[in-house]
């Protein structure tokens, strides 16, 4: 897909500037956030059938810190799907059809689908973690997406932390406020032992999977910028040129050919990663027709040798 396709090059992208992410789905009937909702759904339905496969399902999803240092190591995947109540997957399946779209846009199914689950993985790790230094009980079961769902929402915050949110469906906030807030309460929250502390344990990491994750476009941990050349933000607040995380650790222009050894088409990525990152930042401020002819060649010669990328690692 070239970067002409792509949501963020359109002059009146619904992203772009300081408008409400409420969109919805919108991408076809079987895209991942789709099918996440219709597991959680069916996962809902199957507890709370009448023994024995509502218990059962429970039992052997429900996250027990205990159970998985013996071995139940599963659960850390399987509690991510379970919820305690409706209204419980109701709001955490409501944030993720209005927030995931967007990222499954920018980073394709694959990729979407791995942050979510790394995201809510984490959370329970640590929830894990917590139980065995005896910090929390490890017998007290835990469940819920509220993980998985904090590495989107804080993914989102890095890529367009202009966007605004509703708070409670009525106050317009920024989401990258809303979640720089919420950071800063989970981090009290834990230090003081409050409310649900545990719960803020697995929220906290998702929000650092998210921002981790959108940072380095998964580079660190893919071994390239998975998903073409949207690896960094291209947005203010993000990685993208001018100070920013990818900007301070590679510098220099985009190249003008592809091939080589692969050192040399590592270091082409990364070339071609700082230069969209700087153009899709002007189109991000003064929009799509501010680039200039050499602009938009630089953007279809870069696409092209990840594309060329992409195929030769068969990922085309």
């Amino acid at each position: 897909m070239g970067w002409q396709d792509r949501e963020y090059a359109q002059e009146q992208s619904y992203y772009g500037g300081r408008k409400p992410m409420y969109r919805g789905s919108g991408m076809g009937t079987w895209d991942v956030v789709t099918r996440i909702i219709i597991a959680n759904l069916v996962v809902f339905f199957l507890c709370a059938m009448s023994d024995p496969i509502g218990p059962r399902v429970t039992y052997y999803g429900v996250m027990i810190a205990s159970n998985v240092l013996h071995g139940e190591v599963w659960r850390l995947f399987t509690a991510t799907y379970l919820h305690a109540s409706f209204g419980h997957i109701f709001f955490n399946m409501l944030m993720l059809y209005f927030f995931g779209p967007v990222l499954e846009r920018r980073w394709g199914g694959k990729q979407f689908f791995i942050v979510y689950t790394i995201g809510g993985i984490a959370g329970n790790v640590l929830l894990t973690i917590a139980g065995y230094f005896g910090w929390i009980n490890p017998d007290i079961p835990g469940l819920g997406a509220s993980g998985s769902l904090w590495a989107i929402m804080a993914a989102v915050a890095i890529y367009f932390p202009n966007a605004e949110v509703l708070v409670y469906f009525l106050v317009p906030v920024r989401i990258r406020t809303m979640v720089t807030v919420y950071f800063i309460w989970f981090i009290y929250n834990i230090a003081q032992g409050g409310p649900n502390w545990g719960g803020d344990v697995c929220h906290l990491a998702g929000l650092l999977v998210g921002v981790w994750w959108s940072k380095t476009g998964g580079w660190i941990w893919a071994g390239g910028s998975p998903r073409g050349l949207g690896g960094a933000s291209p947005v203010r607040g993000g990685s993208g040129a001018g100070g920013g995380w990818f900007s301070r650790l590679f510098s220099g222009g985009a190249a003008k050919t592809g091939g080589g050894t692969f050192r040399e088409r590592v270091k082409q990525r990364k070339d071609d990663v700082e230069t969209v990152n700087r153009i899709l930042e002007k189109v991000y401020a003064k929009g799509i027709n501010s680039l200039s002819a050499d602009e938009r060649k630089a953007l279809k010669e870069a696409t092209e040798r990840s594309q060329a990328e992409d195929a030769r690692a068969g990922r085309a």
